[in-house]
Formats: structure tokens, sequence, C-alpha cells
């Protein structure tokens, strides 16, 4: 499964022991040069299961627009780590 996702368009950072993976994804389709995006992403230990749903916690965020994709990555990066920081108590 982990070679799925690193072939696919997910992208990883780790963070105080932990995996943070995310993709930008188009809010609508097909594309055009202004289309914005939204993103989804997932913690979880490093080296857990994926596949499995108690492994990992997803977070997304479908409601706020992006205008292009590298906005839509930070963002969820910058989600991610506040996660990771609730996860182990360091909020």
């Amino acid at each position: 499964m982990r070679d799925i996702l690193e072939n696919a368009m997910w992208e990883r950072a780790n963070f105080k022991g932990f995996e943070v993976w995310v993709m930008p994804v188009l809010a609508y389709g097909p594309p055009a040069d202004d289309t914005p995006y939204h993103y989804g992403g997932y913690v979880c230990h490093l080296g857990a299961d994926v596949r499995m749903a108690d492994q990992r916690t997803q977070f997304f965020e479908l409601a706020k627009f992006f205008a292009t994709a590298d906005e839509a990555r930070k963002a969820a990066y910058a989600e991610g780590r506040g996660l990771v920081e609730t996860l182990i108590g360091d909020d």
C-alpha cells in the first residue's frame, strides 16, 4: 500500500514521530488556470499500516478554496502538524 501512496499524488513529511500525508485536490473540474483546490490528508505513526482505519487519523478541507495546489498543500501540512501536536499533547 505504501508504494501506491508514494507513486500517487500524495506527499509525505515526517513530523515528531508521525507521517503527515497530504494531497491537494481540484475543487471541481475540468481543470483550468483558475480552478480552486481543496485538500485531504491523514497522519499516522511512522511505519503504520495506513489501510487500517485505527492506525491513521484523516482530515480534509472541502469548504475553503485555495487558489493553487501549493496553497492547498501548505494548508494541509499545517493542519496535519497541528493534528500531530494535539495527538501528542503539545498543543
